[in-house]
């Protein structure tokens, strides 16, 4: 069965954009490549709100074929690019601005049923604290990738505010970046 996991950048104080709904972007490094090969190799499915897939749209074709975009990122844009992406929208008329896309024709809880039981690799929500509250709240998420960087940002959007779920989760990796992040992995703990 495939597994729904939430896979976000923060600050240290939770935030993952700015006032200005600026985005949090850790610095590129060695660690951070291999942050990268592990999406890469695990996922095949991105679900997005409306918000966070359109500034992802508005990026990340431009960015595989750029010049100024170095090698391990052009990597993860051919992913992100590559990648089959369920945008839920009451708004958004199509989902042309950025191969791959589609409009869910559901709600996430539907959709993300349906997934679970089609043949694949995982799904990930990597952008938007708004939805991955929103799939938290349904109950969806099964583990939580963050990657936290030496940053306090103060104010904007925390990823984890107003989703009232209360959760056991197990850490099953955690690892210093060498850029001064800290990566961790957590599995959810269901009571039967």
């Amino acid at each position: 069965m495939r597994k729904l996991v939430l896979s976000m950048v923060q600050s240290v104080d939770g935030y993952t954009n700015g006032p200005g709904r600026e985005p949090l972007i850790p610095k590129w490094s060695s660690d951070l490549d291999q942050w990268t090969f592990d999406l890469i190799e695990r996922f095949d499915t991105l679900l997005y709100g409306r918000t966070a897939w359109q500034e992802m749209a508005a990026f990340w074709p431009n960015a595989e074929t750029s010049p100024d975009t170095p090698d391990p990122q052009r990597k993860l844009a051919k992913f992100m690019n590559g990648s089959r992406k369920i945008v839920f929208s009451r708004t958004l008329q199509d989902a042309e601005d950025w191969a791959n896309s589609e409009l869910a024709n559901d709600g996430i809880s539907e959709v993300v049923s349906g997934l679970r039981e089609s043949p694949g690799k995982d799904m990930v929500i990597l952008a938007g604290a708004a939805f991955a509250q929103e799939a938290m709240c349904a109950d969806l998420v099964d583990e939580i990738w963050l990657l936290t960087v030496p940053l306090l940002f103060g104010h904007g959007t925390r990823l984890f505010e107003g989703h009232g779920l209360r959760s056991d989760l197990a850490l099953s990796e955690m690892r210093r970046m060498d850029t001064g992040a800290v990566s961790t992995r957590y599995v959810r703990v269901r009571k039967s």
